[in-house]
This record gives structure tokens, C-alpha cells and sequence, in this order.
């Protein structure tokens, strides 16, 4: 039986790729494998990025361009993800009727069921939950995706500052770290896969493990730079407020 084709287009900031690539391994367990091209594609993401109003409206012009595509073939699935999904909700089916799929920042894990179900009554799907735990990769997926020696690792998510030009924590939810353990295990594994740098991502990396009461971001740098075999570490972004002379 042939493979299923998928298509992610994605827009943003360094956590929707982690995001995406993460989107493409957990539905390569369903068959899909990537398309060059949404023409290809039996299913396409849009993983969008609603920080700044262009980004946004960058976003729904490509779903538009998306729509001709449904047309000409009606089993083609059509999901938004990210930001502008996670804010916008169902009012993106009235901008964009074509869509059959809604995921916000926490859904990822969750997709492929809602692909399933998509797939076996042609129905809409809105998913919006901000989970308030941050899972860890799953272990049963690939470690890497893609060439390159770089890859992005995300260490928390979500925001708890509020600043007033910000929307961040509005759709990205609170501030949550995962467990250092679970980071240095997800890095142990690209190294073994042939990576020789990662980026920790966050939308407050200086807050890492405040709130758990985990090791703080410093420690954390410490752990990750005893991985064997990485060479070189970075970090975005951070807030000010939260440097430490230990950073």
C-alpha cells in the first residue's frame, strides 16, 4: 500500500520547527512520510505564528491558497496548528471552511488520533486544551529528523510574565519546565544520532525549573554540557529579570 503524504508548512518562532518536526514523527507512525510540496500532500499543517499581525495574516493567506487544493481533491485533509490555532479556535472554519483540523501549542501529542478520527468520518476536529503538564518526547519516536548537525530541544514552555504588547502566555498557557532528566535524555540521543549542537528552547529559559522546584537554569547547563560528544549548547530566549550571576 502506498504511504500517506504529509506537508507541513511552518511559520514562527524556533519552537513551532521543534514543533513541526515533532508533528511529523508522531504521524509517521500513522504512515504518513513528508511531500515536497502541499500539491503532494495528502495531509498539510500549517503551524502558524500569531506574535506579530503579519505573521498572522501570512498564515491565513496560505490557508486560502490551500483551499483550490481541497477543491480538486476532497479527501485531502487540511489542519491548522500553533498560535493563531490556539487563538482564533473555530472562528478559523468561518475564515477558512476548507480546514478540518484545529490544534493548539499543547496538542501536538495528540494529533494523531485526530487524524484518525479525520480520516474515518470526514468530521471537524477543534483541540485547545492547555494541558497543564509538559510531556516528554516519546521515547518509541526517532530521535532526529532531517540533516544537519543542530537541533532544537525544548526545556519548558509557556510564559508567566503578561507584558502588555505580549500574547505569548495567552496562547502558549503558563510557565511549565520539564523534568532535567527527560532533557538530557532526549540530547544523549540526538548525540548518538550524529548531532553536535542544541539550542534549549523557552519562552523564559531563566525561569527554567522556578516553579517545580527543579534544578535551576544554570544547573541545567551544567547537566547538558557533560553529555559526551555535544559540543556547543545555546539557548533562546530569555528575560532579564530572571539573570542570575551564576548564569
Amino acid at each position: 500500500m502506498p504511504s500517506k503524504r504529509l506537508y507541513i508548512h511552518t511559520i514562527g518562532c524556533q519552537m513551532n520547527v521543534y514543533d513541526s518536526e515533532h508533528m511529523a514523527m508522531h504521524l509517521a507512525s500513522l504512515g504518513y512520510t513528508p511531500a515536497l510540496s502541499a500539491e503532494d500532500a495528502d495531509l498539510i499543517i500549517v503551524n502558524t505564528c500569531s506574535v506579530r499581525d503579519k505573521a498572522e495574516q501570512k498564515a491565513f493567506s496560505i490557508l486560502g491558497r490551500m483551499e483550490g487544493l481541497k477543491r480538486h481533491r476532497p479527501g485531502l485533509i487540511v489542519g491548522v496548528a500553533g498560535c493563531v490555532a490556539q487563538q482564533e479556535g473555530e472562528r478559523i472554519f468561518k475564515r477558512a471552511p476548507h480546514v478540518d483540523i484545529v490544534i493548539g501549542t499543547r496538542a501536538v501529542e495528540r494529533l494523531p488520533a485526530h487524524v484518525l478520527k479525520v480520516e474515518a468520518e470526514r468530521c471537524r476536529v477543534v483541540d485547545l486544551e492547555l494541558s497543564p503538564g509538559l510531556d516528554s518526547p516519546d521515547e518509541t519516536l526517532p530521535a532526529v529528523a532531517g540533516p544537519g548537525v543542530s537541533r532544537f530541544v525544548t526545556i519548558m514552555r509557556g510564559c508567566d510574565n503578561f507584558c502588555s504588547y505580549c500574547v505569548v502566555p495567552h496562547v502558549r498557557g503558563r510557565e511549565v519546565s520539564r523534568p532535567p532528566e527527560s532533557i538530557v535524555q532526549e540530547i544523549r540521543a540526538l548525540v548518538a544520532a550524529g548531532k553536535r549542537e542544541v539550542t534549549l528552547l523557552g519562552q523564559n529559559v531563566n525561569s527554567y525549573g522556578t516553579k517545580e522546584g527543579l534544578c535551576s537554569f544554570p544547573e541545567l547547563l551544567a547537566r547538558v554540557s557533560e553529555v559526551d560528544g555535544l559540543l556547543r549548547i545555546r539557548f533562546t530566549t530569555s528575560h532579564p529579570k530572571d539573570l542570575t550571576r551564576n548564569l
